[in-house]
């Protein structure tokens, strides 16, 4: 019965690797990150092709400029932008959602393993959106208070490239951004985007937690040992 569901999960992930192809960086302080970016946008502005799609022609406000950019955009969102603002907005947007649906996967995973010890009516339930419906209102009003003061402090914050916040505890772009660092963070986010949605759907349909439907569907097909 569980078995269209990872399924559809699986393929909505695989399809999202479309949009992940290419180092393309929009350029910052550092030389050789700037470099990068300008060699790959060359070539992709040059063959006037989408690198995601390559049977469609290149978005003409999509130049290569930004890290990830491969010319996807079948909805046509920046065809409707003003100027290159709009298209830092909207990719400081993709990172954040990005960033928090990073933790939103993981803390629906860690959350169907552990819970923090508690009444049995608080934090306690097998799926994700039926554990949130356990926390106590003070808690959600913390949540909401966080996320607030996020937004506040990083509205306007004017950083190297766009999603940049000054936020680097570990120091990893104390000597510049590293090409492969940002476009890796942008292809982890996008990938999370997809597993969030996939997960909520999942866990909706079934009313059971993400792991056991998945290794209950693993352990479904032919020679499986689960």
């Amino acid at each position: 019965d569980n078995l269209p569901i990872p399924i559809a999960m699986w393929t909505a992930l695989a399809v999202s690797v479309l949009s992940f192809t290419g180092p393309a960086l929009r350029a910052p302080t550092s030389s050789a990150v700037s470099m990068a970016g300008k060699k790959v946008s060359k070539a992709a502005v040059a063959s006037g092709k989408s690198l995601a799609l390559p049977f469609q022609p290149r978005p003409k406000n999509l130049d290569g400029e930004l890290v990830g950019d491969v010319g996807f955009d079948p909805f046509g969102f920046s065809d409707r932008i003003a100027d290159k603002s709009e298209l830092y907005r909207f990719r400081e947007a993709e990172l954040k959602h990005g960033r928090v649906c990073m933790l939103a996967a993981t803390g629906m995973l860690f959350q169907e393993v552990y819970s923090w010890p508690a009444p049995d009516d608080v934090f306690k339930a097998p799926t994700p959106l039926g554990a949130l419906s356990t926390v106590p209102a003070f808690g959600l009003l913390q949540i909401v208070l966080v996320i607030g003061i996020i937004e506040v402090y990083s509205s306007g914050y004017q950083g190297r490239v766009p999603g940049d916040l000054g936020f680097d505890p570990l120091g990893l772009s104390k000597d510049g951004i590293k090409p492969w660092y940002a476009k890796a963070e942008l292809e982890h986010g996008r990938l999370a985007m997809w597993a969030v949605a996939a997960f909520i759907v999942q866990s909706s349909i079934t009313g059971e937690p993400i792991l056991k439907t998945t290794m209950d569907w693993v352990g479904s097909l032919p020679g499986s040992q689960l």
